[in-house]
């Protein structure tokens, strides 16, 4: 379980801004500010700009959970290796 927490990353998912989505406005006679009605083929100027915060990059707290589930995972399999090493020398002085 240690090994697994280690190795898990932590934090929520956030959607990202895709330069793919696309969308489409029907024109229709809705009221323009001042209570005007908008003409067919009139266009209406841009929206607010929003500035929405930028996903920071992948943080330190990260690449040391990686690091230290990457150790972990090498000493895990150096041991296992030598316990196998000690068992088949023991079974094999105890046929013997």
């Amino acid at each position: 379980m240690v090994l697994a927490g280690a190795l898990t990353v932590s934090g929520t998912a956030s959607a990202a801004p895709s330069s793919q989505v696309r969308h489409v406005v029907q024109p229709a006679d809705t009221p323009a500010p001042g209570n005007e009605t908008l003409q067919p083929g009139t266009t209406v100027g841009p929206g607010p700009a929003v500035d929405a915060p930028q996903e920071p990059a992948p943080s330190t707290d990260t690449r040391k959970k990686l690091w230290l589930g990457g150790i972990a995972l090498l000493l895990f399999a150096l041991v296992y290796w030598r316990n196998k090493k000690r068992w088949s020398k023991w079974r094999a002085g105890k046929k013997g």
